[in-house]
């Protein structure tokens, strides 16, 4: 099963299928694209799928850099990071919540640096994913 509930290369999602099948979380993801459009300039994102495993996700980049993947699961979401080792140390002594800190405390290092997931399915979640996104930004 991919990590995505959209796993179909043929058809990339569009914001009704989105909602569906994010279902009670949608809230939550609007929430984000607002805070994301209001506090961060420059930023885009493209629905890309790199692997069957891994599904559709939407990339959110601004100019050549990943910023993060908006991953649709069936009722919740997954935000995607990659930190750096100076954004780990930073994240690590931030007020993210003990399940974040596991998250990056268990994460994978690949080349671009550490790679972990937060699951969306609350408001202490989305704000988790707030200042994740605010460290990296920042550790640019």
């Amino acid at each position: 099963m991919a990590t995505s509930i959209f796993d179909n290369k043929a058809i990339m999602p569009d914001d009704s299928m989105v909602e569906t099948a994010i279902a009670e979380t949608i809230p939550l993801w609007n929430n984000l694209k607002k805070h994301v459009a209001e506090n961060y300039s420059g930023i885009i994102s493209e629905w890309k799928m790199y692997t069957k495993k891994s599904g559709w996700s939407l990339v959110f980049r601004k100019a050549k850099r990943t910023l993060f993947y908006f991953v649709p699961c069936e009722k919740h979401f997954i935000i995607a990071f990659v930190l750096g080792e100076k954004a780990v140390k930073t994240a690590m002594e931030s007020s993210i919540s003990n399940k974040a800190r596991k998250e990056i405390a268990d994460a994978d290092f690949c080349a671009m640096g550490y790679s972990f997931f937060v699951y969306v399915k609350n408001d202490s979640d989305l704000e988790d994913v707030k200042i994740l996104l605010k460290i990296k930004e920042e550790a640019a």
